[in-house]
């Protein structure tokens, strides 16, 4: 009922198709806030310490049993392995043919094992990792149903800026040492060299910076960086002022919001989180939206203390063995 090849690059045909595929389920997805997969993602190749395979599903249209109806990609699966075997998977089903048992056919054919030779369907991935964005009632079947353990949560938490719900912002106020700076484009070369200089000392392991830094290049916005007296960097916010419909609501996210070891305790993340939140008021969004580790209790702390709410869960998904705490 489907079919399905490995590739290292989509041929010209498919990749137009699957673009059109994860643009489609981007934008159905968008209020709702599942996982997305960017086009620079469809269009990837492998690199140096990288291995990058496509997996375009196809099935007859609508699903029909007839021999003369056309072929059309229904799923997409990206997969990038990295120099130790370690695969990350980005999976999206077209919504047309969601609840239809693609996902469930192509785990039942392919199945899970990387304890082979070769790995992995012989994409030599011995380990495998999907972040599941947002209560998918889809996802929690599948998992349930092939037992996947969840390793990993996040939680999206949200605050009211606009309206009778909305709670008063405090004045940014950091310790007195350090300097919260003005908000610059994310793709202002200072701005990139202050980010690089934080996240060389944050407490991030190499695959969260790693996807933080796929996330800021592919990403948009503004950053406010934290500085100390010696102008050294010490922490940033990434947020994005444009406004988008969540809950019937004008929203904008807070993309990052990441210190140097150095700078924890010292009310930077507050000031900077405050900073940020004033932005995106002016901008006329009525909540603000951000993701954080619920094991982080610092993050859980300020948060709850600058009336933000829990307002859903994210989960990683894991095959195999894998000793690296999983990237956001």
């Amino acid at each position: 009922m489907i079919s399905y090849q490995w590739c290292s690059e989509l041929d010209p045909d498919d990749r137009d198709e699957v673009l059109a595929l994860v643009a489609t389920a981007a934008e159905y997805d968008e209020e709702a806030g599942f996982s997305r997969i960017h086009a620079a993602d469809v269009t990837s190749t492998s690199r140096d310490g990288a291995r990058v395979y496509h997996l375009p599903i196809k099935a007859r249209r609508d699903l029909s049993a007839r021999e003369d109806a056309p072929l059309v990609i229904v799923a997409y699966l990206h997969l990038h392995v990295d120099d130790e075997g370690l695969g990350t998977v980005q999976f999206v089903v077209h919504p047309d043919y969601r609840s239809r048992g693609v996902a469930t056919m192509l785990v039942e054919e392919i199945g899970l094992d990387t304890t082979r030779d070769g790995g992995w369907e012989g994409t030599g991935a011995v380990a495998l990792r999907c972040w599941a964005y947002s209560t998918h009632p889809a996802s929690e079947r599948l998992t349930r149903r092939f037992g996947i353990p969840a390793v990993s949560r996040l939680w999206t938490l949200f605050r009211h800026l606009s309206g009778p719900f909305a709670v008063p912002l405090d004045e940014a106020v950091a310790r007195e040492d350090i300097t919260i700076g003005e908000p610059r484009s994310l793709g202002d070369a200072a701005v990139s060299k202050a980010i690089d200089e934080v996240l060389d000392s944050a407490s991030l392991v190499p695959a969260q910076r790693e996807r933080l830094a796929d996330e800021i290049r592919l990403g948009s916005g503004s950053v406010v960086v934290a500085t100390d007296p010696s102008g050294a960097c010490v922490g940033f916010v990434w947020y994005d002022p444009a406004l988008f419909t969540h809950n019937e609501l004008d929203a904008a996210p807070i993309r990052a919001l990441v210190l140097t070891e150095a700078a924890r305790g010292a009310g930077v993340g507050t000031a900077l989180l405050t900073t940020a939140l004033g932005a995106l008021r002016e901008a006329r969004a009525q909540i603000a939206l951000i993701r954080i580790d619920p094991d982080d209790p610092s993050a859980v702390r300020m948060c709850r203390l600058m009336a933000f709410e829990q307002e859903d869960e994210h989960s990683c998904y894991q095959v195999g063995e894998w000793a690296e705490v999983p990237s956001f």
